[in-house]
């Protein structure tokens, strides 16, 4: 009964926190990346295969409450300011379902310098495919389509760029 009792207390602070976790599984550092396409917030459709031809690719899963995901923006904006000209491409996809005009809006006031797909019901099905852990979840991407990184926390770049 008291492992019980540990076990839902854990549970509740993780969601308290803001952290939502979909599924423990993940994808694994050397698999192939799911393809995709989906509509940015300028309406133009995007490929995973069209930014991987441009080099490496970040893919950033997140939602408008995450505050881990809010926390990371100007990081992002400045890795995707230091090594665009190498070819990285950061894309966001939200992934909870929210509305166009919600995810538009985050992005303005919150100063997004990066790709972002808002491709609402699409996005979802792209984050199933992906065996989205939680968000933030990061998921680096070869410009051969295999997968460097997956988790929670921004994997330094120089490594696969510099």
């Amino acid at each position: 009964m008291r492992t019980m009792k540990t076990l839902l207390a854990g549970l509740c602070l993780i969601l308290l926190s803001g952290f939502t976790i979909v599924n423990a599984a993940g994808l694994k550092p050397g698999e192939q990346a799911p393809g995709f396409s989906l509509k940015s917030l300028g309406g133009e459709q995007i490929a995973l295969k069209d930014l991987l031809a441009k080099g490496h690719v970040m893919l950033v899963f997140w939602e408008t409450q995450c505050v881990y995901c809010y926390a990371h923006i100007k990081d992002f904006n400045a890795l995707q300011k230091q090594y665009q000209k190498k070819g990285l491409t950061i894309a966001a996809i939200n992934f909870l379902g929210e509305y166009e005009s919600e995810v538009r809006e985050y992005v303005t006031d919150n100063d997004v310098q990066y790709l972002v797909l808002a491709d609402r019901l699409n996005n979802i099905d792209v984050a199933e495919a992906y065996k989205v852990i939680g968000s933030p979840t990061i998921v680096v991407i070869a410009p051969d389509g295999n997968i460097l990184s997956y988790g929670h926390k921004i994997p330094d770049m120089a490594k696969w760029i510099d």
